[in-house]
């Protein structure tokens, strides 16, 4: 199974920015449930777990059971069953099983796994037949989980959890079973529209023009996300106006458009070599993106195309507003992360009210590419709380290179490098975007060990700056419907750790 570690790798085209392109924002909560993966093809669905004294028990189901229909719809994956389960009009349903090739059926409440007492397998997706010359999963270094490596190539997958797929291995079935079920939106990797480029970055001469496969959706009324990882001399210039413009011509098929900058690690002797997105590349693909922004709202859509916050810092350009990133369709691939955390910072700010008694010194520590942004941020929104000390530290990334600068992707010994660094402080707060679910880091250092390598104590992981405050002064805490975007914490202490890492992604 995929591990949801690094954020956004989306293999199938992406870069490193992601969800935490600061610190650990947006909250993990968003990503509750994605350990979920489809089942394999033809083989039922596996019973893991029945819980004690559940319905599922008392109907007889045990470890090791089969799940291969619910009332007469036969199952290849989680998918069909919620579809099964939500079209039910009884109370009750009709679940088909196997033990030991022996079929039988039981009747229970027409509801979920988790209602009824049990868990099915997680079995192996669909993974990646393409061989994409900026591929982040190709650029890590050596030594690292096995799961980290896995790339996935899984419409299931972008349906429920949103990765991106480039398309590139869908059968009719696939396109059959997409439009019957209604499997939309999908994410989809398109980086161009040009064949000849697209299949060059997809290192795949055998991948299907695009603007078919994307013309299928369209006539099965499925709406799509897409993204193009900008790869300097490949596909900016007059290829990204050309693919942005065939995008247009979709019209409303098109629900929004990512363009991000390709994520190079200091782990790419052996493979094609790319040019960074340099300041200049930057600024040309923001004016090409405003322009068709403007073409955009011209036809009564919205902007539907969105740079990545980090284009507009290489830049050196300031972001847009807030309001200009409407719904934020794309805001775990890296686009409007940085606003969106400014609006809830400001948002949730007054919750501490003018003064912390006794005084509180914090140090948060985040990655280079957005440290000034943050520190800034903080400023503005917390500099009025009297006896509240707020500092940003950055650290450099020593295991994947000085170009990868999210803190997402922070190593442990990276932390402990800055932990070391950062001045006395009550409490130190880290990215929970550089934890996977586990509470580990990449190079596998839990929060304790982290504490421990810098001789720190307090150390929190956390995507909240004012909730962790909050629970260090013993204040009360908001509920969720205090904040626009808020989000259950996923703090992580001491030898306990609950910190969560929403994405690997596979893609």
């Amino acid at each position: 199974m995929v591990e949801y570690q690094l954020p956004k790798l989306r293999v199938a085209g992406s870069n490193p920015v992601a969800r935490s392109i600061l610190f650990g924002w947006p909250p993990p909560s968003a990503q509750a449930g994605r350990s979920g993966a489809a089942c394999i093809p033809g083989q039922g669905m596996r019973i893991t777990r029945v819980a004690p004294g559940s319905d599922a028990e008392r109907a007889g189901i045990r470890i090791g059971d089969e799940l291969l229909a619910v009332d007469g719809r036969t199952l290849e994956d989680a998918i069909d069953l919620t579809f099964a389960l939500a079209w039910m009009h009884e109370r009750e349903a009709v679940f088909e099983l196997s033990r030991g090739g022996e079929p039988f059926s039981v009747t229970l409440p027409a509801a979920g796994p988790g209602e009824l007492g049990f868990e099915v397998r997680e079995a192996p997706v669909r993974t990646c037949g393409n061989s994409c010359v900026f591929c982040f999963v190709d650029q890590l270094p050596r030594g690292l989980r096995t799961s980290l490596y896995v790339k996935d190539e899984d419409y299931r997958l972008s349906f429920s959890y949103g990765n991106y797929i480039t398309l590139t291995n869908l059968s009719d079935a696939d396109y059959e079973r997409i439009a019957s079920q209604r499997l939309s939106p999908l994410y989809v990797s398109v980086h161009a529209t040009d064949d000849a480029v697209r299949r060059e970055m997809l290192g795949n001469e055998d991948a299907p023009p695009i603007l078919e496969s994307l013309r299928r959706l369209d006539h099965a009324r499925i709406g799509v996300h897409a993204q193009a990882v900008l790869c300097p001399g490949i596909n900016d210039g007059a290829v990204l106006e050309q693919t942005l413009s065939d995008l247009f011509a979709l019209g409303e098929l098109i629900l929004s458009v990512a363009v991000v900058p390709v994520g190079l690690t200091a782990h790419r002797q052996t493979l094609t070599r790319i040019e960074a997105v340099s300041a200049t590349a930057a600024g040309g693909a923001l004016d090409t993106i405003e322009r068709w922004q403007k073409r955009f709202l011209a036809e009564g859509r919205d902007r539907t195309v969105y740079a990545a916050d980090e284009l507009y810092l290489r830049a050196r350009k300031a972001l847009p507003p807030y309001d200009d990133y409407g719904d934020f369709p794309q805001l775990e691939n890296g686009v409007g992360l940085l606003r969106s955390f400014e609006f809830d910072l400001n948002k949730r700010a007054g919750l501490l009210g003018d003064r912390l008694d006794p005084p509180l010194a914090v140090t948060v520590v985040t990655a280079r590419l957005a440290e000034a942004f943050l520190a800034d941020a903080i400023d503005r929104a917390l500099g009025g709380v009297h006896g509240l000390t707020c500092r940003v530290v950055a650290s450099d990334n020593s295991l994947l290179g000085p170009t990868i600068t999210v803190a997402g992707l922070l190593s442990g010994a990276d932390m402990v490098g800055a932990l070391k660094r950062a001045p006395e402080s009550d409490a130190f707060l880290l990215p929970a975007a550089a934890f996977n679910d586990d509470g580990v880091t990449l190079d596998g250092m839990d929060l304790s060990e982290i504490a421990d390598g810098a001789g720190r104590e307090n150390v929190v992981a956390t995507h909240d700056i004012v909730r962790s405050v909050l629970d260090l002064t013993g204040g009360a805490v908001p509920d969720a419907a205090t904040t626009n975007r808020a989000a259950s914490d996923n703090t992580t202490r001491g030898r306990e750790p609950r910190g969560r890492i929403p994405s690997e992604e596979g893609r």
